[in-house]
This record gives structure tokens, C-alpha cells and sequence, in this order.
């Protein structure tokens, strides 16, 4: 039998990697990014908007999919020591991170891209916060998940 090269427990940590990764990422663009929209010129917000979007989906997207991904294969593989609801409660939070992006932020950056809004800037910003608080509710939940697993895969 050929030795198992990707235990569950790597697939664990390249999965707490990469939400560690997308928390970091949010919270920039909640705390820095967002915010700094405000005040441009209108005729040129447009443009901003549209290259904004372009550099943030360079990061997100694929990062957001490997998430997605690897959520899914840990509910196939679970590490030892780990319940399954665990990784169910976290692929559940991956699901309000996609909802929310696909039907708050996704459409706010959408109507932005058409120019300056007051109200949809303010609907992005306050919309955001859900998929902040997801992804960092979902890092100290998974740094539960990996102290668990960590737990029975010692020497």
C-alpha cells in the first residue's frame, strides 16, 4: 500500500491558512479600503471602482474557492479528534460568506462601477460587516478545530 503523502490533518491546516489569509484580506478592505472610497471625484470614481474591483477579485476569488474547496473536502476527510458537526457549522459560515458576497457586495461594487453613490457605498460598507464577522468567527472556530485535531495526531 503507497504511503499517504496529504494526511486530513495538512488538509486542515492549508484550509485555516487560507481563511486566515481571507480574514486578513476583509478586514482591509472593511477597515481601509471601503471607508477610503468616500471623497472621490465623481468622474472619476468609475475608473477607481473598476480597477478596485479587478485588484480585490484577483485576491478574493481564488481564495474564496480554495476555501470553499477545501471546507468541502474536510467534511470527506476529517481529521481525528474532530467532530463532524465542527466542520459542518464551518462550511455552513463559508455559505453566508458566498451569500452574502453574491447578493450584498457583489451588486453594491456592480452599481459603484456606474459611479459615486452615497447610499450603495453606505449598503457596501454596512453589508460588509457580515462577511467580517463570518470569516472571523469562522478563524477562531477553525484555530478550535485545529487544537482538537492537533490534539490526536501528536508523534
Amino acid at each position: 500500500m503507497p504511503k499517504q503523502i496529504f494526511s486530513s490533518f495538512d488538509l486542515l491546516l492549508v484550509h485555516v491558512i487560507a481563511t486566515a489569509l481571507l480574514t486578513g484580506l476583509i478586514w482591509s478592505l472593511q477597515i481601509v479600503y471601503f471607508p477610503s472610497l468616500e471623497g472621490w471625484k465623481p468622474e472619476s470614481f468609475g475608473d477607481l471602482q473598476t480597477v478596485g474591483l479587478l485588484h480585490t477579485g484577483f485576491l478574493l476569488m481564488p481564495l474564496m474557492f480554495f476555501e470553499g474547496m477545501t471546507a468541502g473536502l474536510l467534511l470527506m476527510f476529517r481529521p481525528r479528534g474532530v467532530p463532524a458537526w465542527f466542520l459542518w457549522v464551518g462550511a455552513g459560515l463559508v455559505a453566508g460568506i458566498w451569500l452574502s458576497s453574491y447578493c450584498i457586495q457583489f451588486p453594491s461594487q456592480a452599481r459603484l462601477v456606474l459611479g459615486w453613490d452615497a447610499q450603495t457605498h453606505a449598503q457596501l460598507v454596512d453589508g460588509n460587516w457580515v462577511r467580517t464577522t463570518l470569516w472571523t468567527v469562522r478563524l477562531v472556530f477553525l484555530t478550535i478545530v485545529l487544537r482538537l485535531a492537533a490534539g490526536q495526531n501528536k508523534g
